[in-house]
């Protein structure tokens, strides 16, 4: 017992993070969130009480809403240093706002503005020659709006849309680092590759999720096929059009008014000006989209009435009256 109490502590290490680690670290824990897998001690009950070890009866991979929050928080992170982390491979100067006013001095010490996710996308494409599809751009920005909203302003939003855009960032980093980044690695390589093979093994858990809400609603979504849509909040083939209220079945994002879906989908999904409204035939609403796309058959387009659900594929829908 004496020999116990007369050992010093260890020193408390130096904060060593370099920009790659750092981006993994922040990766592993959002990983950690998003699964349910991370514990705090039984001592910090009163401060974390669905974190706390043993003391919850829910599922092992139950995740709470504090989950959700620190993993998109940690997941945009991890994207955003990550992304840099390859800009400063090709060159140091091009993860500063102006490359041109770029000092090796500055870089060393983290005392200069670093550029916009938007502008290390594009860098990335236009200077490395690395491909990122407009897709994998909309997931990015998807997940940064949400975690703007968390840091900002608190949010609102549906668990299941949360963890369908966290699913498709982790998507889109478990094939970026081990493609783009790992390749150009010496020393920090093998902590790279160790992390991603515990991220791939995690991600499978956060995409079951997805997967299996999707199996649960097959039945009720198969009969309405023909006027269902992608949604623009979870980007799942569920937002069913041609009722009230026009509610995705997979986030449960709902629409009182069939035209603010319409607009939304113009908006988001087909990122087209909603303001040339078309008249239905039909039903002589002007909640009318065009190109639309159904879960019926994906590569087709179709003019679909978001109002009274008609499919009207030979495009005999009226421009509406101005």
């Amino acid at each position: 017992m004496e020999l116990i109490d007369s050992l010093e502590p260890p020193s408390r290490p130096d904060l060593e993070f370099t920009l790659v680690r750092n981006g993994m670290d922040y990766l592993s824990s959002a990983v950690l969130y998003l699964t349910g897998n991370l514990k705090v001690p039984e001592e910090a009950a009163d401060l974390w009480p669905e974190a706390t070890r043993g003391l919850h009866p829910w599922p092992r991979h139950w995740v709470s809403d504090r989950y959700l929050k620190y993993g998109v928080l940690h997941l945009q992170a991890a994207t955003e240093v990550l992304l840099k982390a390859r800009l400063g491979r090709e060159h140091w100067s091009l993860v500063f706002k102006d490359p041109g006013s770029a000092t090796r001095a500055a870089y060393e010490q983290g005392k200069f503005d670093s550029c916009a996710m938007t502008a290390a996308l594009d860098r990335l494409v236009g200077i490395v020659g690395i491909p990122i599809t407009e897709k994998e751009r909309k997931a990015i920005k998807d997940l940064g709006e949400t975690r703007n909203a968390l840091t900002h302003y608190g949010h609102t939003s549906n668990a299941f849309a949360v963890e369908a855009r966290a699913a498709r960032v982790l998507s889109f980093l478990v094939d970026f680092v081990p493609r783009h980044l790992y390749p150009v690695l010496s020393s920090e390589a093998e902590m790279v590759a160790k992390t991603m093979r515990a991220v791939r093994e995690k991600l499978q858990d956060i995409q079951a999720l997805v997967k299996n809400r999707m199996q649960e609603l097959t039945a009720e979504l198969k009969p309405v096929a023909e006027r269902t849509v992608i949604c623009h909040v979870c980007r799942q083939w569920a937002l069913v059009v041609g009722e009230s209220p026009v509610t995705c079945r997979f986030c449960l994002r709902s629409y009182d008014s069939p035209a603010d879906a319409a607009v939304d989908y113009m908006w988001d999904v087909l990122e087209d000006d909603p303001f040339g409204a078309l008249n239905c035939s039909v039903c002589g609403t002007a909640d009318v989209v065009t190109p639309a796309s159904t879960a019926a058959d994906k590569s087709h387009d179709v003019t679909l009435c978001f109002h009274c659900g008609t499919v009207d594929a030979g495009g005999s829908a009226k421009p509406s009256a101005t």
